[in-house]
């Protein structure tokens, strides 16, 4: 199957729901989904991922509580968190090895630049700053403020989780694909340090009707 929003590059395990695109054409932003296609050109793994985690948002956004507003915000969130990998060059990105300090330094910059090009379009503000945070943990060990707890915004709580989840099961230059039930488990035994328990059981649950209905 062809993804809509790049054709010619299949979508992955596409039977799946939340591999389908979150997004009809022209409910985003022209000139972030302009951006959104360099970066396919450049890593056709994360723009697929933003994908995929925007649907796993949608998905476990209301069962923790979004309202409907939030949920737009975190789907946007979602849909552009790694646009900032625009900035990490690919040798970095696609390295099949361990990365060097510097290269990790590199890499946990994305959230930044990521927000910095979403803030100044007056419409997306509050998802510039959900993706600012989607890398910090619920216990404070997270980049790049290290926040914690009720200093994380909630959009940014459910994309942790449902970024964590899809990065998980999909296949990596520096590993192979986990399968569902070691992604849970690692999902579960990150409840209360990595991830927020509400949000976390959230993504549980769907991910588990998700699974069955396969």
């Amino acid at each position: 199957m062809e993804s809509e929003a790049y054709p010619g590059r299949p979508v992955r395990n596409a039977s799946n729901t939340w591999q389908r695109q979150s997004f009809a054409p022209g409910d985003g932003i022209p000139a972030l989904d302009a951006l959104m296609q360099v970066l396919h050109a450049k890593d056709g793994y994360t723009a697929s991922h933003c994908r995929r985690v925007s649907s796993l948002t949608r998905l476990a956004g209301p069962r923790m509580g979004l309202e409907p507003l939030e949920l737009r915000t975190a789907m946007l969130a979602a849909f552009y968190h790694d646009i900032g990998k625009l900035g990490i060059v690919n040798s970095v990105l696609t390295k099949p090895g361990q990365l060097t300090a510097s290269e990790w330094h590199s890499i946990t910059a994305h959230p930044t630049i990521g927000r910095e090009l979403l803030e100044s379009f007056l419409s997306v503000q509050r998802a510039a700053l959900v993706i600012q945070q989607h890398h910090e943990s619920w216990d404070g060990s997270g980049y790049p403020m290290s926040l914690t707890e009720e200093e994380i915004l909630p959009e940014a709580r459910i994309l942790r989780v449902c970024d964590v989840y899809d990065a998980l099961v999909s296949e990596r230059p520096y590993r192979p694909a986990y399968a569902h039930s070691e992604a849970i488990e690692m999902i579960v035994n990150g409840i209360g340090a990595e991830f927020e328990p509400e949000a976390a059981e959230a993504l549980l649950t769907i991910t588990d009707q998700l699974h069955k209905a396969a």
